[in-house]
């Protein structure tokens, strides 16, 4: 977009050289231009005015090859010179790409670009997870996140899989499995609530990838001229990078909701001692150079890596917890706050509402990793009810359906299903919501429990082809509701 935007003021100067095959003297002329080019950067230091002639050097649509790898070295040069890193670095990886026999402008730009990287490190637990609160420069928590990652077999393939969970702006979801041994992206998955799935197959050397985007039902494939990773992979790429200042690389990044794959530069620009939730710790800063945008990443300084800090778009995403889980097991949470707990499935994460939790009331999303369903705990101090009628488990099921009403236009209670359970000692009801209008829409379900100090909500909102599956699921999550008495 930069590019194109510089060129904008010069076509009719480029025009003048013609559009079309080059001829003897126009390549004369363009090679008068590369050394008045080389002059304004080398003998006037005029930044500015050499990268126009260079850009307009460039518009030309048939250049010889050794103007035009030539042309795109000294225009990265000036980039670099003028601050604009990422430009320059895209510019020396078109060149190398474009004009591999032009062997001298070749060599020339592989000693300016990077260090070609090559992930080697495995610094993450199997099983370890990461959560993260994110926070405005106010200091207010506007969302939280937890990130899993774990060995994972598939037909034969040992992959690590990293599952990101997002309750942030709605609920989110991103899975990437890549293998162990070459770190080389496999299989990633987007869930994006208004935008649907997302899911990509990538070849084995990297330079192709099939795309399925379930909203529209479509598939694309795409080819790529260098091998590619996965946009929810580069985090565990720069947990691998050299902790040295200054060391630098930059890698084909692929965006497979928008199809794009994006030459990013990533910088180690400090090291320096943070209060994280782990301590106070020595981390190394990376800067992601994104052409249009800049972000921040912190990773602990030693075996580990750690990512505990990212800033981007004046959001912060800070560690707030480090924790190894088994999950092909049970896990536990515990709220302290109202002394109950529950056992979840150990893909599953519990998230503590970031805003309304207080004495009185207690909201937590468990959360399952993939989205195939949204399920809440309420806990309320039974002293903290607030209706004129008398709290047991009918006015708390009556309550629920006008929160229920309240967030899903149309819905119901069905009054010919539902059913009694006990959990703890207390007597409770499964009650069902759903839309009659709307056979295709969520179904809502509630478990009510009334106890001697609080009461209990356990909601579920699960998309119609998932109920089969997920109600068990999330039943077995319900019952098995300890309270410390």
């Amino acid at each position: 977009m930069i590019f194109r935007c510089v060129l904008a003021g010069l076509i009719l100067w480029a025009g003048s050289w013609g559009l079309h095959a080059q001829s003897p003297s126009a390549s004369l002329k363009l090679g008068d231009e590369l050394e008045r080019a080389i002059y304004l950067y080398e003998g006037e230091a005029n930044l500015e005015e050499a990268a126009h002639v260079l850009e307009a050097i460039l518009e030309e649509s048939s250049l010889v090859d050794s103007i035009a790898a030539e042309a795109k070295y000294r225009l990265a040069l000036v980039y670099l010179d003028q601050g604009k890193r990422a430009l320059g670095m895209k510019v020396l990886n078109d060149l190398v790409e474009l004009y591999p026999g032009e062997s001298k402008w070749v060599a020339e730009a592989k000693q300016v670009l990077p260090k070609d990287f090559v992930p080697e490190l495995t610094p993450w637990a199997d099983g370890e997870r990461t959560h993260y609160d994110w926070v405005l420069p106010s200091g207010d928590v506007i969302g939280r996140s937890f990130s899993t990652i774990y060995s994972y077999d598939w037909e034969g393939r040992a992959l690590w899989r990293k599952e990101t969970r997002f309750l942030l702006n709605g609920h989110r979801a991103t899975v990437v499995e890549f293998e162990k041994d070459t770190f080389e992206t496999a299989y990633s998955m987007m869930s994006l609530a208004d935008a649907g799935v997302t899911r990509a197959w990538y070849a084995e050397d990297g330079l192709s990838a099939k795309v399925e985007y379930t909203k529209s039902g479509a598939e694309r494939s795409f080819d790529f001229p260098s091998r590619v990773y996965d946009n929810e992979q580069a985090v565990d790429l720069l947990r691998q990078l050299p902790i040295e200042v200054g060391y630098s690389m930059s890698k084909k990044i692929f965006v497979t909701f928008s199809g794009m794959p994006v030459d990013i530069n990533f910088e180690v620009v400090s090291i320096e001692e943070m209060d994280t939730a782990l301590g106070r710790v020595e981390c190394y800063e990376v800067l992601i150079d994104m052409h249009v945008q800049k972000q921040t990443v912190y990773f602990t300084a030693d075996e580990r890596r750690i990512l505990v800090k990212m800033v981007a778009g004046g959001v912060e995403g800070v560690l707030s917890k480090l924790e190894t889980v088994d999950v092909d097991q049970e896990i536990g949470y515990a709220n302290r706050e109202h002394a109950w707990e529950v056992s979840i499935p150990g893909e599953w994460g519990a998230v503590e509402q970031p805003k309304g939790n207080d004495d009185n009331e207690q909201m937590v999303w468990l959360a399952d990793p993939m989205v195939r369903g949204k399920y809440l705990a309420v806990s309320e101090l039974n002293s903290a009810w607030k209706s004129d009628k008398e709290l047991n488990v009918g006015s708390l099921i009556e309550k629920g359906g006008r929160n229920v009403a309240r967030h899903f236009k149309g819905y119901v209670l069905d009054e010919a299903w539902g059913r009694s359970l006990t959990v703890s000692g207390m007597e409770g009801r499964l009650s069902r919501f759903s839309n009659p209008q709307d056979e295709a829409a969520d179904t809502v379900y509630l478990y009510s429990f009334v106890g001697d100090a609080k009461h209990y909500i356990f909601q579920a909102i699960i998309p119609v082809d998932e109920v089969e599956e997920m109600l068990p699921v999330f039943e077995k999550i319900v019952l098995s509701l300890r309270i410390d008495s």
